[in-house]
């Protein structure tokens, strides 16, 4: 059996699956088997995929009778996978050359069950635009922080599906609910690419209404995972992540006990409490310059002066004065 199995759900993908397929027959790691769900597609991927699979025994390709959408696909894929080691791909994405034998290198010398990794981000054109630099699994309940380049061991897909009504943002459940029960490494490599262009999901729910407003409710329902945080503090960290809704009043009516529980969440975790404190008092402050008048501005500060002397820059702690005076 494989060592690796690789998940590449397509529905409608010519434009860049070649590159995809072409960047996974290139690994210098050869041990694995690619399985390829197409999910219905109606143009010229299906002859595409066929040309690869002649190429080439260890693809195999899964054609959906029914346009099932992007979890569902990956339920489809992970079912059939004979590997020890998973990870998926789009098919508009690319794996670096060594992204397999980097990958399952640590897996095979550590205890965690997930590695993640760096990555490029790329235009529609394969143009080099930043690298995009993951965050600690602790920042988990403020974002989808994992990203696109990761291996994981076949236990966590067997205890935990993807989500088939989360389309969009179904790895970020995914990796919410994994956190639970696993173990997570980050490599600072750069192992992956990462292509944004105009046709990608993420490019339709930053500009769609109707993508935005769903988008918006399943991002509760991954909160809700956080089976150690109330309510009120679910409720704070969607606000953490969609600004537009913050609550000031809300704010300081549940700091206290929302507090709390991001406590019980590093304790659990046992990750690092400063680093989750940066990044919280970070987003505050940010806050406190976009959404605070000047009453909220003193609140704050007196509940937590810290905010002011903490190591960010100079001109933010005086942007943040300035609402105090003017």
């Amino acid at each position: 059996m494989p060592k690796v199995s690789i998940i590449l759900p397509t529905y409608n993908g010519q434009a860049y699956i070649e590159e995809a397929i072409a960047s996974i027959l290139n690994q210098t790691f050869i041990d694995f088997e690619l399985i390829v769900v197409d999910d219905c597609s109606t143009d010229h991927t299906p002859k595409l995929l066929e040309f690869f699979r002649l190429q080439d025994s260890r693809i195999k390709i899964i054609t959906n009778k029914h346009n099932l959408k992007l979890p569902a696909s990956l339920n489809v894929g992970h079912r059939m996978a004979q590997g020890e080691y998973l990870t998926w791909t789009s098919d508009d994405n690319t794996l670096h050359s060594d992204f397999l034998e980097r990958l399952v290198k640590v897996l095979e010398t550590s205890g965690e069950d997930v590695v993640y990794s760096n990555f490029n981000v790329i235009n529609d054109q394969s143009k080099h635009i930043r690298v995009y630099k993951v965050s600690p699994v602790i920042l988990l309940p403020f974002e989808n922080g994992i990203g696109a380049s990761f291996l994981y061991r076949k236990e966590v897909f067997q205890k935990f599906n993807y989500n088939e009504d989360l389309h969009g943002i179904e790895d970020y459940d995914f990796w919410v609910r994994a956190a639970n029960h696993f173990k997570f490494k980050h490599t600072s490599e750069v192992l992956y690419s990462y292509r944004v262009h105009k046709n990608s999901l993420t490019t339709e729910i930053g500009l769609n209404e109707v993508a935005q407003k769903k988008f918006e409710k399943n991002l509760k329902v991954v909160l809700s995972n956080f089976v150690m945080f109330r309510v009120d503090t679910q409720k704070i960290l969607f606000q953490f992540q969609r600004q537009s809704h913050w609550d000031w009043d809300y704010f300081f009516s549940v700091r206290k006990e929302a507090e709390l529980d991001f406590k019980k969440w590093i304790e659990f975790s046992e990750l690092d409490m400063s680093m989750f404190k940066e990044y919280y008092i970070k987003v505050l402050r940010s806050l406190l310059i976009n959404k605070a008048k000047r009453m909220q501005v003193l609140r704050l500060l007196f509940l937590n002066p810290s905010l002011i002397s903490y190591k960010y820059s100079f001109r933010t702690s005086l942007n943040i004065l300035k609402r105090i005076f003017i």
